[in-house]
């Protein structure tokens, strides 16, 4: 098992079967992983969620992680489930928040603990990010509007300004 989820984590995208069956070119490494935690062995499982975290370049493997650690939220292992919040915490909220509420019934005090932390910590994150977008836009419409002002004409409603006449040709 633990050279499948070496395989799955190097990048290969598709496992292939060993012995192909029926004209089957292999398994996504993150189906692998979904069977990963399922295993007995409480390390597999562990590193099955690690990995899970590390397949998220996507919105699209974002979405499937997610789903694959709401499993791991339901292991036996206490320290498997702490390991999904983390791994959750790491995914865009639009995918983890859901699972995360679940997680926040959990029967540890630990896991629910460690829930609330991760949806600070991301709702903290979203905030700087709205924050920086609105400042970034205040910026774009201050420069616009200066260099509007650059090139807007003379008011033709204003009285023209006179011109002082030139020295010496006062009072003439």
């Amino acid at each position: 098992m633990a050279l499948v989820l070496s395989l799955a984590f190097a990048g290969c995208g598709k496992i292939p079967f060993i012995g192909k069956k029926g004209g089957q070119e292999g398994v996504a490494s993150d189906e692998v992983l979904v069977q990963a935690l399922q295993d007995k062995n409480p390390v597999v499982r562990r590193d099955a969620v690690r990995l899970l975290g590390e397949m998220i370049d996507t919105p699209e493997n974002q979405a499937k992680s997610a789903r694959a650690l709401a499993v791991a939220l339901k292991d036996r292992d206490e320290d498997i489930r702490i390991e999904a919040v983390k791994t959750l915490g790491n995914i865009d909220p639009i995918y983890s928040n859901r699972y995360l509420k679940e997680a926040l019934n959990d029967r540890s005090i630990k896991v629910r603990v460690l829930v609330i932390q991760v949806m600070k910590q991301q709702n903290e994150k979203r905030i700087a990010e709205v924050k920086q977008k609105a400042l970034e836009k205040e910026k774009e419409t201050q420069a616009a509007q200066a260099a509007q002002a650059a090139q807007a004409p003379a008011n033709p409603l204003l009285a023209p300004t006179p011109t002082p006449p030139p020295p010496g040709q006062a009072g003439q």
